[in-house]
């Protein structure tokens, strides 16, 4: 006895499951845009007197729940360094590559004295920065599997997700999705 098979039952299939992840993937997308913390950019006022630090700071713009990055400055005598050779002829602030000082907002008060001493700087609020950088991608048949993305595009957005300071956002989102998926099975 001959079974007869439905070619086209594989491919309504696929589509049903096409649409019931697009929805999940609508859920997730439109939770991160809710949960996304706003952003904040690092202001100086652009003259001659900003320390160099906060010169390479300025426009540094990072979720709101992370620390600005500062590069850390040791004064260096007129002439020489530490190691006696010939530096810095006229003496002055020098940023140390590759170290940090780490702050909040300008003046935080973790910051050493000489970061924070006379600072004009500002820290700006950006609301829903990052949540205008949120994408989805339609699901797409892949192998034997359909799947959809969801991502977003933003300076240091994996560190925001993991930050101590209110991180998982993201993963939030995802958690909300998938019980609204599975309260729409029953």
């Amino acid at each position: 006895m001959a079974t007869r098979i439905n070619r086209g039952l594989s491919k309504k299939v696929a589509a049903m499951v096409a649409r019931r992840i697009d929805q999940v993937a609508d859920d997730v997308a439109r939770g991160v845009r809710d949960n996304a913390p706003a952003a904040k950019t690092w202001q100086t006022d652009a003259d001659e007197q900003v320390r160099p630090s906060h010169a390479e700071a300025h426009g540094q713009t990072i979720p709101a729940n992370l620390d600005f990055r500062l590069q850390a400055m040791e004064y260096v005598r007129k002439g020489r360094g530490r190691d006696g050779k010939a530096v810095n002829r006229s003496g002055g602030w020098k940023l140390l590559k590759g170290v940090w000082d780490l702050a909040d907002r300008p003046r935080d008060e973790r910051l050493p004295v000489h970061q924070v001493a006379n600072c004009r700087c500002q820290a700006v609020d950006v609301p829903g920065a990052i949540a205008s950088r949120v994408r989805s991608t339609p699901a797409q048949p892949r192998g034997n599997a359909i799947a959809a993305t969801v991502s977003v595009s933003f300076e240091r957005v994996a560190e925001s997700e993991h930050a101590e300071r209110g991180g998982g956002w993201l993963a939030e989102a995802v958690r909300v999705a998938a019980a609204r998926s599975r309260a729409r099975r029953r």
